[in-house]
């Protein structure tokens, strides 16, 4: 397996910076999910009109680009599916200049949807943005109300595309599913096709909070031993929201540690 990571882990770097801190810290790859203050990174100069010499940069660094990380839902109000499509297709554009194999996507919050309409809604938009993102897998992240393996287990076997897959969040599953390692894996294992990884514990308050690895509750071991045993090769993602969690450590506490700690599986 490889490693790489989010920029969510370090919204203050430039890609300069970025890059040489991947290698610094022995990671393989790095996967975007906004870059300064932007989140559609694909508005940005460095990934539009500059796109051909950024791919240049990251690759004279050693570095390829594990994913694309997009915010599109497959389930949501239906006036904001065109946009989904666009951020997808946008997406895929890039990804043909950077090289990149994956977009990923979340299902969606369901609002007390019925469940199977639920369902069928997320696997039409699911082939929509599966044909938008062209030869690109599109990673279906267990989030937001996807975390039952069950659930997820029925949105793939009602998605036709080819490019569909998982990609597995260790800890959404674990913590808000209450899910066994064996029975995700078990259930989504031939469906995934990507990895975030993440540890944390529950605070007296009820609240998730992020840890660095080794300090939480989450069996990460025994997760990625499943995975390293079911033949999983792909990309372990650490996804450390200093983005959206500015008390969290930063990148260059959490990079080396989480690398450090994954570097047993490589």
């Amino acid at each position: 397996m490889k490693l790489s990571f989010t920029t969510l882990a370090c919204p203050e770097w430039d890609l300069k910076t970025i890059l040489a801190r991947a290698k610094e810290y022995g990671y393989d790859a790095i996967d975007f999910r906004g870059y300064g203050k932007e989140m559609l990174i694909y508005k940005l100069p460095e990934f539009s009109t500059g796109a051909a010499a950024t791919a240049r940069q990251i690759a004279d660094s050693g570095l390829v680009v594990s994913g694309l990380s997009s915010g599109a839902l497959l389930f949501s109000d239906p006036a904001k599916q065109e946009a989904f499509v666009e951020e997808v297709s946008r997406y895929a554009e890039l990804a043909d200049v950077l090289n990149v194999p994956l977009i990923r996507v979340f299902g969606g919050r369901l609002g007390g949807a019925e469940l199977d309409r639920a369902v069928d809604q997320a696997a039409a938009m699911a082939e929509r943005l599966a044909a938008a993102a062209g030869d690109r897998l599109l990673a279906i992240e267990t989030h937001d109300d996807w975390t039952d393996s069950h659930l997820m287990v029925r949105l793939m076997q009602s998605i036709r595309a080819k490019n569909a897959c998982v990609l597995w969040d260790l800890h959404h599953p674990y913590r808000m599913s209450g899910e066994s390692p064996e029975t995700t894996w078990g259930l989504l294992g031939k469906y995934v096709r990507a990895v975030h990884v993440k540890d944390g514990i529950v605070s007296p308050e009820g609240k998730y909070v992020y840890t660095l690895p080794g300090q939480g509750t989450i069996p990460l071991v025994k997760m990625i031993d499943l995975m390293q045993a079911g033949g999983y090769d792909g990309y372990l993602t650490l996804e450390w929201e200093k983005r959206w969690h500015p008390e969290l450590a930063g990148p260059e506490v959490s990079l080396p540690a989480y690398a450090e700690f994954l570097r047993r599986w490589r």
